[in-house]
């Protein structure tokens, strides 16, 4: 029996070859910025509570595995089988590291911005079964592509299993915009009608651009996979670029946003200023909860959800004391910190 003959170079195996390299160094050069991130978190957020840290080095551990499958696609597209047609065209593992992982590290992340909605708003019963079934649909809908294009065996087929593949992306920039709006929503709203101090609402707005910005890049993302799938399916590889890049994207953003509270806290080192730390439910208690507490760092024991009131919290969003310097008090009396006097608001407010 004669052996098969490898196929000629075609003419268009720049929209081959150029997106399967493009997504791989867009993986991989994700994974060099999510070391750092990770880094920057187990050295400042120690004290998180154990679940989160759980979230985010069990996030690392799926991107390490997925930067690990996409060097071996690699290597069997462009070394092992190199200028082999034949082998170019196959999935190998494809199939499994980008739809697949993407979609499981997209419904870990959305499900923890559920999370943050459920502590931040009162009875989001509706919004977040809204969000929590599309985040869910696109997950499954993630991992019909990667059977079907296991399956199919062939990157030049994946087109095929348009349905699924629109589902999944669609569903991904859906929940991310609806987290986007609710997020942003309750934290504008957040105050009461009398409003509560310019520093607080300061804090509050940076929070907000952080929300939009990450949820927002994730989304745009997926909706330019989502077009370039659904506009050119004659060249079905060039979406491997942006699919490629879409599991880092949200464990990034996901690791900038509790990163993001060590950073507000050395841009306001510099002033007077103070938080008595709450737990999650208590977000939303009694204004006059923080009246007793001698101490900011007085222990507070832990709430339902296993987080402990003097541990670093994600969501820094309640300032339940403001103590701000008055400079025209400094020559009347020493302060109690020292030979700053502080005065303090006259009620605490959460947010």
């Amino acid at each position: 029996m004669a052996p098969a003959t490898c196929p000629g170079i075609p003419e268009d195996i720049a929209f081959i070859t150029g997106p399967t390299i493009l997504g791989a160094l867009l993986n991989w050069g994700a994974m060099g910025v999510l070391i750092p991130q990770l880094y920057y978190y187990h050295i400042n957020h120690a004290k998180d509570a154990t679940w989160i840290k759980l979230l985010v080095w069990g996030l690392a551990v799926l991107e390490i595995l997925q930067t690990c499958l996409v060097s071996a696609d690699t290597f069997h597209w462009f070394v092992f089988n190199y200028g082999n047609m034949l082998r170019l065209d196959d999935t190998y593992l494809n199939s499994w590291d980008v739809p697949l992982l993407d979609a499981v590290v997209a419904l870990i992340a959305q499900l923890f911005y559920c999370w943050r909605i459920w502590v931040l708003r009162k009875k989001p019963y509706v919004i977040l079964s809204v969000i929590i079934a599309v985040s869910l649909t696109q997950c499954v809908a993630g991992i019909v592509v990667a059977v079907q294009a296991h399956a199919l065996g062939k990157l030049s087929l994946i087109g095929e299993n348009i349905v699924a593949q629109a589902i999944w992306l669609s569903g991904s920039a859906l929940a991310d915009i609806l987290i986007t709006a609710t997020l942003s929503w309750t934290l504008l709203m957040a105050s009461p009608e009398r409003g509560v101090s310019e520093r607080s609402r300061r804090i509050i707005n940076k929070i907000v651009v952080v929300t939009v910005e990450t949820n927002s890049l994730t989304a745009g993302v997926a909706i330019i996979a989502l077009i370039i799938f659904v506009a050119i399916p004659a060249h079905a590889a060039l979406v491997v670029p942006p699919t490629a890049l879409m599991g880092k994207l949200y464990t990034n953003c996901l690791v900038a946003v509790l990163n993001h509270r060590s950073q507000r806290e050395d841009n306001n080192s510099g002033s007077r200023s103070d938080s008595v730390p709450m737990s999650s439910r208590t977000r939303w208690g009694s204004r006059d909860a923080g009246r007793n507490l001698k101490s900011p760092r007085q222990d507070l024991g832990k709430d339902s959800f296993g987080v402990s009131a003097t541990e670093s919290f994600p969501i820094s969003v309640t300032v339940v004391r403001d103590v701000e310097v008055d400079d025209d008090l400094k020559a009347q009396s020493p302060g109690s910190y020292g030979a700053h006097p502080y005065r303090s608001s006259p009620s605490p407010r959460a947010i």
